[in-house]
């Protein structure tokens, strides 16, 4: 069925869809209440994320702490559906044996620093408090020094693990990188672009030299060299050079990410792309807008940064916005991360001074 027709059904009376329906066939009908289904999903979905992130008003800029998130991911309905075929903890594991299982991995995650003491005490139902704790276990059973306590573990625990892991990142989090930003809200996309890159390579740090050294093996394994970047940034006109901008005239910000690992000139073959984009490194560009102290800021950009040619030594990205009617300097906070590699998380200021056009109105 055309997604056009199926979108404004979403807008039609129930008369009106029904009317639609009825001149479908058995096929068509059952893809469309599908594709409807799914879409009622991910709005329950995307709406429980945006009510458990929504900025405090006291602070509304500051960092989300990865367990918010954590918390937000494993209380989400998706979880539900997912699970609702093995309603015991662990599948068919018996539930005593299931729940000494996850409870011995809440106590190593607590002894090894992942957890606070009887962090997760408060998270009802039972369900919920198992999804958190198969997610954080998902990120630190590769930390040097587990590999006897995760082979100690029974085979369904590992099973959900990954199977928690899957919802998360492929459904979850990657719904969230696409929808999030509507919100403007900026730290909650970075927070959400950070967890996505633990989540999706099964680490647990973006600093930890252990786990960068892991990272290091992926990329490694794929052909690819560990990424060496640096990030500048200028904004201004879109039409001339400087930094000052006609109030209501538009700004072009150029966000430029520098490949210090950039493949050699004489190289002959690039390695095989595991994607049919024939994408080999992708980022995303967030500009955030600095508002006055009291004043949530405001993302005003989010888009991606690709490579597909590993010679690059660099790749840019730009954005184009009108400026403020009010004149005065304006700053912005450019970013770049991954959602697939960790350690990438670069931060430059840039600013742009807006004057008043004294141009006068022609009668």
């Amino acid at each position: 069925m055309d997604p056009a027709m199926l979108q404004a059904m979403q807008n039609m009376t129930p008369e009106e869809a029904e009317a639609i329906k009825a001149n479908l066939s058995d096929e068509e009908r059952e893809a469309m209440e599908k594709k409807q289904e799914q879409m009622k999903r991910g709005m329950a979905s995307f709406m429980h994320m945006t009510q458990k992130l929504a900025p405090s008003t006291e602070d509304p800029d500051a960092e989300v702490p990865q367990m918010k998130m954590v918390r937000a991911i494993a209380t989400n309905p998706k979880m539900d559906m997912f699970f609702s075929t093995s309603p015991g903890l662990l599948g068919d594991l018996e539930h005593d044996k299931a729940k000494e299982a996850l409870s011995r991995v809440e106590d190593k995650l607590e002894e090894i620093g992942a957890l606070e003491k009887d962090e997760l005490n408060d998270m009802e139902p039972e369900e919920h408090w198992r999804n958190a704790v198969l997610m954080v276990w998902h990120m630190y059973k590769q930390k040097p020094g587990l590999e006897d306590f995760a082979e100690s573990l029974p085979g369904e625990l590992d099973h959900f693990r990954g199977l928690v892991n899957s919802i998360a990142t492929q459904q979850i989090l990657i719904e969230c990188q696409m929808l999030m930003p509507q919100n403007r809200w900026v730290q909650v996309t970075i927070a959400n672009a950070k967890l996505s890159a633990l989540m999706a390579n099964c680490l647990w740090s973006h600093t930890d030299p252990a786990a960068l050294t892991k990272m290091n093996k992926i990329t490694s394994d794929d052909g690819l060299p560990e990424p060496q970047l640096t990030l500048t940034a200028k904004c201004g006109p879109r039409e001339s050079a400087g930094d000052t901008v006609t109030a209501g005239q538009h700004v072009l910000v150029t966000a430029e990410l520098h490949r210090g690992h950039a493949a050699s000139a004489d190289q002959v073959a690039q390695p095989a792309c595991n994607n049919p984009q024939g994408i080999y490194e992708a980022y995303w560009l967030y500009i955030e807008g600095i508002k006055p102290a009291g004043t949530a800021n405001s993302l005003i950009v989010a888009k991606p940064m690709v490579v597909t040619d590993l010679k690059s030594t660099s790749v840019s990205g730009e954005a184009v916005f009108q400026a403020p009617s009010v004149p005065g300097k304006y700053f912005l906070r450019v970013h770049v991360l991954s959602t697939s590699v960790i350690g990438v998380n670069l931060t430059t200021d840039t600013k742009f001074i807006v004057e008043e056009d004294d141009v006068p109105n022609l009668e």
